[in-house]
């Protein structure tokens, strides 16, 4: 009789699990959509770090916002995205984590020019000094 109760205590708590998995992912999703159509509608463009399975990263980065200037077409502004779902709120670490990721945060120029055959990069590679 204990085994099936195990048995049945360890199916309920694989439901309970699963169902925080999916409520937890169409929060994801939700939020998501919501940052990319208001970012867009203001003329911004917004890109999502995430694994190769779609899950997100581990990093305090979610996403990247950026547009070009309007009146200076060399103008580039860039906002670095930590998104938040349902009822997760931030926390003053985090705001830390995110303010140091910008700050710490690279920029470089790189002219890639396809001569026909393929890319040639100047000043050089950018995989290579990877």
């Amino acid at each position: 009789m204990g085994d099936r109760r195990q048995a049945a205590l360890k199916a309920w708590k694989t439901i309970r699990n699963k169902e925080a998995w999916i409520k937890a992912h169409a929060s994801e999703a939700k939020s998501k959509k919501a940052l990319k159509l208001h970012f867009e509608k203001h003329g911004w463009h917004v890109a999502f770090f995430e694994g190769p399975t779609g899950a997100p990263r581990t990093g305090i980065i979610d996403a990247i916002a950026y547009r070009l200037g309007k009146e200076n077409a060399d103008f580039l502004d860039v906002r670095l995205i930590q998104l938040k779902g349902g009822e997760a709120g931030m926390k003053g670490k985090e705001i830390a984590r995110l303010k140091q990721a910008a700050a710490d945060a690279t920029v470089n120029w790189l002219i890639a020019e396809f001569d026909g055959k393929g890319l040639q990069y100047l000043p050089a590679d950018p995989l290579e000094q990877s």
